[in-house]
């Protein structure tokens, strides 16, 4: 069921928005390498989690290549998925035979009260630093849910060991995270990472040595896994330069009290807040 417009009015302001913008270019670069990392921060484990409260037809915003898209058509809803990459979307139909709708979320392509749930998937609201595009992205969700539905609002997670060392070493600061940089490490083979610790940390080789074996030792599994992921494909890319320059310098960093600050700034009541192994969801 793919919903359409329901004025001429807003088909307008789909058309002045829903236009792809830069923020798409990092995504449409890793699209052909999504498959590897897909399964993260809300992925299949955190989206059963929420299973019993979502009610069809659902809408997934930022759907990348439809994993949870087809696993909530998997488990009988009906479900739709959006996404500002085009190429994520391609991929999506040659992976998953999945036709997703091409569009910004801050002007959606759908009619008021079309969805019984509305999920914004992470790598929407937050990696997004402009509050009030957020705004417009929550406000478009409002519109296009039902008066009984629901809305959901996933937000990547880092545990605490990995967010004291992600400062240690300067990516992060000031609530935004170093993502370029980040990227870039994935490239280090493991002496260079100790060299690089070392050098940006003021510690001793050894030292540095023992602090990256304590964190692969304290951080998650879902950490764990997903950094072995990033290395795999990194170091499979022709040119990972690409890929790496594409992305964004940095984007925003928030942990539990700095996602409340924020809807408490749009002023948007939190109905729950749930801190989950990979990621923190919001119902608003």
């Amino acid at each position: 069921m793919l919903a359409c417009l329901n004025s001429e009015t807003h088909a307008k302001t789909v058309a002045e928005h829903s236009h792809v913008n830069d923020s798409s270019a990092f995504w449409d670069a890793l699209a052909p390498h999504h498959a590897a990392i897909e399964d993260s921060y809300l992925d299949l484990a955190s989206t059963r989690r929420i299973l019993p409260e979502i009610r069809s037809p659902a809408l997934v915003v930022g759907a990348g290549q439809g994993l949870i898209v087809a696993e909530l058509q998997k488990r009988g809803l009906q479900c739709d998925g959006l996404d500002l990459s085009a190429e994520m979307i391609r991929y999506a139909g040659l992976r998953r035979g999945l036709t997703l709708v091409h569009a910004n979320a801050k002007a959606m392509p759908f009619a008021e009260r079309t969805y019984g749930t509305v999920i914004y998937a992470t790598g929407v609201i937050d990696f997004t630093s402009d509050e009030e595009g957020i705004k417009m992205m929550l406000q478009e969700g409002r519109r296009v849910v039902n008066d009984s539905g629901k809305i959901f609002v996933a937000f990547y997670r880092v545990s605490h060991v990995l967010e004291d060392f992600m400062a240690r070493v300067g990516l992060l600061s000031n609530s935004e995270m170093a993502l370029r940089q980040s990227l870039e490490l994935y490239l280090l083979n493991p002496a260079q990472m100790i060299s690089w610790v070392a050098r940006r940390a003021g510690l001793s080789y050894f030292r540095a040595l023992a602090t990256l074996l304590r964190i692969s030792a304290l951080c998650t599994v879902q950490e764990r896994r997903m950094t072995s992921r990033m290395q795999r494909m990194c170091r499979r890319l022709a040119d990972p330069r690409i890929l790496i320059s594409a992305a964004p310098e940095k984007q925003p960093y928030r942990d539990e009290r700095e996602i409340r600050n924020l809807f408490q700034r749009l002023k948007i009541p939190i109905k729950q807040f749930r801190a989950l192994g990979s990621c923190y969801i919001v119902l608003i």
